[in-house]
């Protein structure tokens, strides 16, 4: 009798023993589950840039989604004087596409032949701008450009004639900008007048060159 008790006594002690091994494991097992990161760190993608982008330029104030600028064009001569002023002011839609208008004026003089002229005109536009590298970008252009072309000088007779006339361009192209800052920059401009006529229009190239500032 006293080798049956000592025998239940000895099983039911290893019993409670492998109980207790068997929690202590599973608690460590547990513990080391825990410890696992639960991800891995991912890339974010290009489209996870841009939303990020366009989330944040929403959220900016209209002012700063606003640009100004414009360019010069001065041309002397013994027998001509030409003045051009292009200012013109755009909005940031994205952080990329820009849209704008741009206004035209411009003075022409021939001395020899008592020939003037005072343009005045409108521009508006917009650009995509493709980001490169170091604040360089490339960008497609689409414009029209109608100005009222005023014109006085004398006939075949000596007299004085003033007339004027609606001229339009439909101009599409591109250009290089140097970025300054989150909004400027320096653009050179290069669009092609697709309602260009040789006889009719108002120069004698269906090509437009221009170098402008923006800030």
């Amino acid at each position: 009798m006293k080798n049956i008790i000592t025998t239940l006594a000895l099983l039911l002690t290893m019993l409670i023993y492998t109980s207790a091994s068997a929690q202590v494991y599973n608690y460590v097992e547990d513990s080391t589950e825990t410890a696992k990161p639960s991800s891995e760190y991912k890339k974010p993608t290009e489209s996870d840039v841009d939303a990020f982008k366009d989330k944040s330029h929403k959220d900016l104030p209209l002012k700063d989604k606003i640009f100004f600028g414009g360019g010069l064009g001065l041309g002397f001569s013994n027998i001509h004087t030409q003045v051009a002023i292009l200012p013109m002011v755009g909005y940031m839609v994205t952080p990329n596409f820009q849209v704008g208008m741009g206004f035209v004026y411009e003075y022409f003089e021939r001395k020899d032949v008592s020939y003037k002229e005072n343009n005045y005109g409108i521009r508006p536009f917009m650009r995509y701008m493709i980001p490169l590298k170091d604040g360089l970008r490339i960008f497609p252009q689409a414009e029209y450009y109608g100005f009222s072309n005023n014109r006085e000088f004398r006939d075949n007779n000596g007299e004085t004639v003033k007339d004027s006339i609606w001229r339009d361009q439909f101009l599409l192209g591109g250009g290089v900008s140097q970025g300054i800052g989150r909004k400027g920059g320096v653009n050179i401009i290069a669009l092609y007048d697709f309602s260009y006529d040789e006889k009719t229009s108002y120069t004698n190239s269906p090509w437009v060159i221009r170098v402008e500032v923006a800030f």
